[in-house]
């Protein structure tokens, strides 16, 4: 009995070391990535980020113990870290070169090199990337490419191209490719389909990739993913 109250007692104090450690800073909110890394983040009223001009992450100055350091005006101490992977904030999702807010009835998935999201229930998932290195022309030849491997393991499935308007300023190549039987069967054998879709588009300088993969039909839900990459909110460009 002894023991057992004795370890009731250590959980205790334990719990509230680290509520009493736990960092508190004015002015921002500790935030991490999917790799645990912590930042001590300037954010707006919206929950979002403060970046300066380029972009890098505005976070605030803390001592050992987690609080905020003032300068010689008495005002927060701030200074910018390049950001390079994605934060999520709540709703909001931080990226080097853009931001989104999570829409509706879905959820982040684990976001961090790339910007990736889930709808509810569903194995419905949106992974957008974004590169430099790749012009839109050649990254479409690199997807189609993909998609048209996928389609010669499956000669029934279905596959299409069109453009898409992302935005007035923005249009997209959306290509994509649906087998309606894979051949595999899940433990009720239940058909398992295959959906793989991707949007190219180019804002700037940077090229973006948006893949779409299911295990159904996705066709008739493009304009929706269309709409939810036309509230991207892009940054120094």
């Amino acid at each position: 009995m002894k023991k057992y109250f004795a370890l009731i007692i250590t959980a205790i104090i334990v719990l509230t070391c680290f509520t009493a450690c736990k960092p508190k800073v004015k002015g921002g909110g500790i935030v991490s990535d999917a790799a645990s890394n912590h930042y001590a983040a300037v954010t707006k009223e919206n929950g979002g980020i403060v970046r300066d001009e380029a972009g890098n992450l505005v976070v605030l100055v803390t001592d050992a113990n987690g609080r905020n350091v003032k300068d010689d005006n008495g005002e927060y101490e701030t200074k910018a870290v390049a950001l390079e992977h994605a934060l999520v904030i709540g709703d909001r999702i931080e990226c080097p070169r853009f931001s989104l807010v999570i829409p509706n009835g879905w959820s982040d998935k684990m976001s961090f090199a790339d910007l990736i999201i889930t709808r509810d229930g569903t194995k419905d998932v949106v992974k957008i990337s974004a590169t430099e290195e790749k012009t839109p022309i050649e990254l479409t030849e690199e997807k189609v490419k993909a998609l048209n491997n996928i389609k010669s393991l499956y000669p029934g499935s279905v596959s299409g191209a069109s453009e898409v308007s992302i935005r007035d300023d923005i249009k997209g190549e959306f290509s994509y490719v649906y087998v309606a039987d894979t051949g595999a069967r899940d433990e009720d054998l239940n058909v398992l389909s295959s959906y793989v879709g991707f949007i190219i588009f180019r804002n700037g300088a940077t090229v973006y990739s948006c893949m779409i993969t299911s295990d159904r039909d996705m066709t008739d839900q493009i304009d929706e993913i269309v709409d939810i990459l036309g509230t991207m909110e892009f940054i120094g460009e």
